[in-house]
Parts: structure tokens; C-alpha cells; sequence
């Protein structure tokens, strides 16, 4: 696979190489900027998804959000700052539907164009309207990730929770097709998330075949994780994992005949058995990270590195799964991003200290490191 392909236009293909520039920089003992920012603009949410961490709260995630939510001015602040700082892609995620608050979202991604940064949004598909649609195609979002869990609305409204989620999802999937085309713009690139279930494994094939229809540019797959105890009722057993690999096999196929470029046929293999059947990742990251010497090169994790997080109410640092941190209301991206907090991190990270969120990493997130180890190991010379 072509590592760049998850990338909508020929200047992202610079970005990988600028990650990996940077990341040479810090294994050679210099400093460089954050190539991606992950934010979490509130936390609220309207489907009520089984496998989704939401599920794991003892309190209102809804209510809670609009107590702490940081307001649209100081998210246009940040913007500009990570600009400045050298931050190449902006990336709106969380466990939340970015467009239950569209005030809020949508002049983050306008702002977000016109600083010249690659836009992404992950998002459930269910609350846009045409309006909404027109005007993400008009500024040119770069990505777009819809999650949808099955091409049959029954499997896929009983995994989100809500009946109705899928007839809304594809619908709104058709009218991005439809002004992107009335536009004539590749942008955005239209991306499908789905979660591998009990629910779902065995109609890959026939999903494959429906993302075409969609006229989807990637499909983007991730294990179940276990976030929950209600979730271990959806992982598949051990036959059921034994019967993924053909399955895999046959939904390649119909993904190579179509030329819908994947993570669970190719390189990445985001569905081995090593991801599917563990719960806790500790294991697998270390192992991925073997080698005796304490570098960047053998890190388990270069996030801290490459990355930065902010979530809903300010928290911020270099990974989604933190509960703890500074916060950027009382310091500059900056001033986060080179500070002590960060700096001891990274040094847990040389040494192969995990930290206790390690435990719940995503299997994309593992793949993509295995990817990024490989060309740096490349361009090191090693």
C-alpha cells in the first residue's frame, strides 16, 4: 500500500515526509514541532454507541460538556498558535459527534483552511443537513470520516444505539457525493470508519461492496476495543477469529477490484490476530519496540514527538487517552509542547515506561508507528 494514499491531494504526501523529518530531528537530540494536532472540540454526543468509552461514564457526558466547554473564540486562538508553531494537520475527534454543536465545528474548519492547515473530521454522519454539506465541500475540508458499522441499517442502528443513525449516515454520505460533484472537487476525501464485531465481521465482503456504491475513498477498520464490560459480549470468540482471515481475503479482493484503498488488507493489517484478540496493548507495543537500545528509533510510542491532544475542557498533551496534564488556558501550545510535562514523557518513552493509558492504544494508532519505525529506520541508514 501506499502509505500516502489515506491522503486526499499530492501536498500531503509532504507532510509524511516532514513527519519523519522531524522525528529525525528529535532522535538526533534537536527539537521540532508537532506535525498533528487531535482536538476535541466538546463531548457531546446523540447516538448512544455500544462499543464507544462513553458507555464506560457514571455521569452525563452531555451535561457535563456544556459546563467546561472552552468557547468558539478560544479554539480560533489555538488555531492561530499552532500555525505559528508549525502544526501541519488539524484533526476534530473525540468521543463525541462534532456536529451536535455545528456553531462551534463549523467556524473551526473554516479557520482551520484558511491557515493554510489539512482539515479532518471524524464524525457519525447523522446531524449534518445540505446546508452543512455544501459549506464543508466550499472550504475545501481535506478528509472527512464517516463511522458506519454494517451496510445493513438493522446491524448498524443496533451497534449505534439509535434507530433511524443509518437512513441519516447514508444519506448525508450521498449529498457530500452530490456537491462534491456539483463543485467538481475531490475534496473531501470521503473515508468510512467501522468497527469489527460479532455483529459485522462476516459481511466485510458485502460492506466493501456497499463503500463502493458510496463511492468511498478508503475504508478505515479498527478492532473492538474493550472500553467497557458490556462491550465483551460483540468480541469475537476464537472461531470467529479464525474464520476472519478468509473473510479478510474475500473483502480484499472485491477492495482491489474496486480500488478502494484500506487498512485491514494491506500494510497495516489493522486486523491481525495479535489486535483482535488482545484487551490490553501494553504487550503488543512493547514487543513492537524490542531492541536494547534506549531511541527514538525503538520508542514504543513516538506520539509525544509528533503529536498533540486538546480536549474539551483545555486538557491537553500528545495523546487522546490522557486524563491528566496542563492545560492550555494557563500556557501557549508552545509552551506545553516543549515543557517539562512533555519532556518527561519522552523520557519514559526512550527508557520503554508505558504509561497506564498505553493499555487502551488503537490498533491504527500501533500500525501506523510500525510504519512510520520502518521509514525512519530507512532514512537513519540503520
Amino acid at each position: 500500500m501506499n502509505i500516502l494514499k489515506m491522503y486526499s491531494h499530492k501536498r500531503e504526501s509532504k507532510i509524511e515526509r516532514e513527519r519523519i523529518e522531524r522525528l529525525i530531528k528529535w532522535h538526533k537530540g534537536e527539537r521540532a514541532a508537532p506535525i498533528k494536532i487531535d482536538v476535541e472540540l466538546h463531548k457531546r454526543c446523540n447516538l448512544k454507541c455500544l462499543p464507544c468509552s462513553r458507555q464506560a461514564s457514571d455521569f452525563d457526558l452531555n451535561k457535563e460538556s456544556m459546563k467546561k466547554e472552552m468557547p468558539l473564540e478560544k479554539w480560533l486562538e489555538i488555531i492561530n498558535e499552532a500555525k505559528e508553531l508549525g502544526i501541519l494537520i488539524w484533526n476534530i475527534e473525540g468521543a463525541n459527534e462534532p456536529m451536535a454543536v455545528p456553531e462551534l465545528t463549523m467556524p473551526v474548519i473554516k479557520k482551520v483552511k484558511e491557515n493554510g492547515m489539512y482539515g479532518i473530521i471524524t464524525t457519525n454522519g447523522t446531524l449534518w443537513n445540505e446546508d452543512l454539506i455544501k459549506e464543508l465541500v466550499e472550504v475545501s475540508c481535506d478528509r472527512i470520516h464517516f463511522s458506519l458499522d454494517s451496510s445493513n441499517g438493522d446491524v448498524h442502528d443496533y451497534l449505534r444505539g439509535v434507530p433511524g443513525s443509518f437512513n441519516k449516515t447514508v444519506e448525508n454520505i450521498r449529498l457530500l457525493n452530490k456537491w462534491k460533484k456539483k463543485l467538481n472537487t475531490e475534496s473531501p476525501m470521503l473515508n468510512i470508519n467501522i468497527i469489527i464485531t460479532k455483529k459485522n465481521y462476516k459481511e466485510l465482503p458485502e460492506f466493501v461492496e456497499f463503500c463502493h456504491e458510496l463511492l468511498v475513498d478508503y475504508i478505515f477498520v479498527e478492532p473492538l476495543m474493550i472500553f467497557h464490560e458490556n462491550a465483551k459480549d460483540l468480541r469475537l470468540n476464537e472461531e470467529e477469529r479464525k474464520e476472519l482471515p478468509n473473510i479478510i481475503s474475500m473483502a480484499k479482493n472485491i477492495a482491489d477490484k474496486y480500488g478502494i484503498d484500506n487498512n485491514f488488507a494491506t500494510d497495516d493489517k489493522n486486523l491481525n490476530e495479535d489486535f483482535v484478540k488482545s484487551e490490553d496493548k501494553k504487550e503488543v507495543l512493547l514487543n513492537d519496540s524490542s531492541g536494547d537500545e534506549n531511541t527514538l528509533l525503538m520508542a514504543p510510542c513516538f506520539k509525544c514527538w509528533n503529536n498533540m491532544t486538546i480536549k474539551y475542557d483545555g486538557l491537553c498533551g500528545h495523546c487522546g487517552l490522557i486524563n491528566d496534564g496542563e492545560y492550555i488556558q494557563e500556557k501557549s501550545l508552545k509552551e506545553i509542547w516543549f515543557g517539562n510535562d512533555l519532556e518527561s514523557i519522552r523520557e519514559k518513552m526512550l527508557k520503554k515506561e508505558l504509561l497506564d493509558h498505553c493499555s487502551n492504544c488503537v490498533p491504527s494508532d500501533i500500525t501506523q508507528r510500525r510504519r512510520f519505525r520502518k521509514e525512519l529506520e530507512i532514512s537513519l541508514g540503520e
